[in-house]
């Protein structure tokens, strides 16, 4: 395994709680993924055992933004109480769904950022 780090920006901007997700080209391999935190940064891990780091090889980037809900549920009445209505969907991602990026992970450490415009 190569150890596999990065940043991801949105508008230039640290993207703080995204799914980094490299799909392998080649089936016989592992998929590998990471989160990011506040700052924007990810570090990937791979397969079932989440072993740090990922295959060399040829894959495709996704990114999923987990968007925070900008309504407090409890405030909102879903907090359990008499109003059983669902809660409001979360907001639209900053990341259009067709996003990918093509990526090579090389042997030794890899530095992939990830930027989205």
């Amino acid at each position: 395994m190569n150890p596999v780090s990065g940043k991801v920006t949105i508008g230039g901007q640290p993207a703080a709680d995204v799914l980094v997700t490299f799909t392998p080209s080649d089936s016989s391999m592992e998929a590998a993924s990471g989160r990011t935190g506040a700052d924007g940064t990810y570090t990937l891990t791979s397969g079932i055992q989440g072993k740090p780091g990922a295959m060399t090889g040829s894959y495709t980037v996704t990114l999923m933004q987990q968007a925070a809900s900008a309504v407090d549920p409890e405030q909102a009445g879903y907090g359990g109480g008499s109003n059983t209505s669902a809660p409001p969907p979360a907001p639209e991602s900053s990341i259009p769904d067709d996003w990918s990026k093509p990526v090579d992970v090389a042997a030794g450490e890899n530095t992939i950022d990830l930027a989205v415009e």
